[in-house]
């Protein structure tokens, strides 16, 4: 995001007033416009608002998850958290296997994923997945709102740590939550090898040292959310972590929705995690 991109968003924000999310005409444009750049490649082009929704697929396998897995997620995610929808056109591209994936990510956006299930780039406002990994579309789509909601700059370990959380999405009463899943074991052998820092220190890490970190950052940031989810707490840190600015780690507000510091909270935490029970999916 360039800076004058984020310096509109944060005055916006400042005043209180919101990025309008992309128009139908504009999303009707668009789609107009890559269905004569994919014209007889085999591609469905699909308006699924906010998005635009691409896929290599049968139309009717297309229609089928943009209508169906994406729309929910959208609904439930809006419902429970964001209120504010992407400001920029993002199109959703839904290649059918791993192969067309990695070939389509390289021939339309000059990328070599680093993953076999997909991605969001910024840059290209897009979502870039591979259907045979649907949970990371919920994980990836997260993203994107995260930028909207708080201004371009979410902070890194909730921003990692609620998407990981919908990776492997259910709903409890109509709404979204997220299961225990594959990021589970190695947590728990870090916390029993005593190899896993403190949540101080997660909290307290940039951008790029959560990206670098040489712990699994990502399960430690995904089960601290899911234990906010468990407590009944999570959306009461979204609120507090969303009205204050100043907050520029969450540590005040996850000690606010606690009722307690972090020091006193982490073992009681790591005790939990190793009792949490999941089938690893």
């Amino acid at each position: 995001m360039n800076k004058l991109v984020l310096t509109s968003l944060l005055v916006l924000s400042h005043l209180g007033l919101a990025a309008a999310d992309p128009t139908q005409k504009e999303l009707e444009a668009r789609a107009k416009d890559l269905e004569k750049k994919l014209d007889g490649q085999g591609f469905t082009v699909l308006i699924e608002a906010p998005f635009v929704v691409v896929g290599d697929s049968p139309a009717k396998e297309v229609k089928r998850i943009s209508s169906g897995f994406l729309r929910s997620k959208v609904q439930l995610l809006e419902k429970d958290f964001f209120a504010k929808r992407p400001e920029k056109l993002i199109e959703v591209w839904l290649f059918k296997s791993e192969k067309s994936f990695r070939s389509g990510a390289k021939k339309f956006f000059n990328d070599t994923p680093d993953t076999p299930y997909g991605y969001y780039s910024p840059e290209a406002s897009a979502l870039i997945m591979n259907i045979n990994g649907l949970g990371t579309l919920s994980h990836e789509l997260v993203h994107p709102y995260m930028e909207a909601n708080f201004g371009g700059d979410p902070v890194s370990w909730f921003n990692e740590g609620l998407a990981s959380l919908f990776e492997r999405p259910s709903e409890r009463k109509g709404h979204i939550i997220g299961l225990a899943n594959w990021r589970l074991p190695n947590l728990k052998k870090e916390i029993k090898a005593n190899t896993l820092p403190s949540l101080a220190k997660l909290l307290a890490t940039s951008r790029e040292e959560f990206y670098g970190a040489s712990w699994d950052a990502y399960a430690q940031a995904r089960y601290l959310v899911f234990y906010l989810q468990e407590h009944g707490k999570l959306k009461e840190f979204y609120d507090k972590l969303l009205a204050d600015a100043k907050d520029k780690t969450g540590k005040t507000a996850l000690e606010a929705v606690l009722g307690e510091d972090l020091d006193s909270f982490d073992p009681k935490w790591r005790k939990w995690v190793l009792a949490v029970q999941g089938d690893n999916r």
